[in-house]
């Protein structure tokens, strides 16, 4: 009997829930895969919650939506960085998740280049 539960397809085993807290992770290291992106973390939390990318997932029915908080430095053509972004979230999140992305909102944030975060070395 084992034998047989083990054989059945994918959709009669059940289904997958993928977290939100995962979705928001995967959509945080695409942006930062987008050309003109950058880290920044600040004290800046009036403004963008402290540091970006920042992602928040809603969900509604099969659909997600992404609303995100992205860094560039200035200046920089927020529009394209905008449109990349969007992009680039909606392809990765969606193949990375197999959850399907509906809306993807950005908003970018002008940093000074020596505000943007420099990675970690760990020595």
């Amino acid at each position: 009997m084992a034998e047989l539960a083990e054989r059945r397809d994918a959709e009669e085993r059940g289904t997958l829930d993928i977290r939100t807290r995962a979705i928001e992770r995967l959509a945080e290291r695409a942006v930062l895969e987008t050309p003109g992106t950058v880290a920044h973390r600040g004290s800046l939390r009036g403004l963008i919650g402290g540091s970006a990318p920042s992602a928040h997932v809603s969900t509604s029915g099969p659909g997600v939506r992404v609303v995100l908080d992205v860094a560039a430095t200035y200046p920089a053509d927020i529009g394209r960085i905008a449109a990349e972004v969007r992009d680039h979230v909606l392809r990765r999140a969606a193949d990375l998740s197999g959850v399907g992305v509906t809306t993807v909102d950005v908003t970018v944030h002008l940093v000074s280049p020596d505000e943007a975060a420099t990675p970690r070395r760990v020595q």
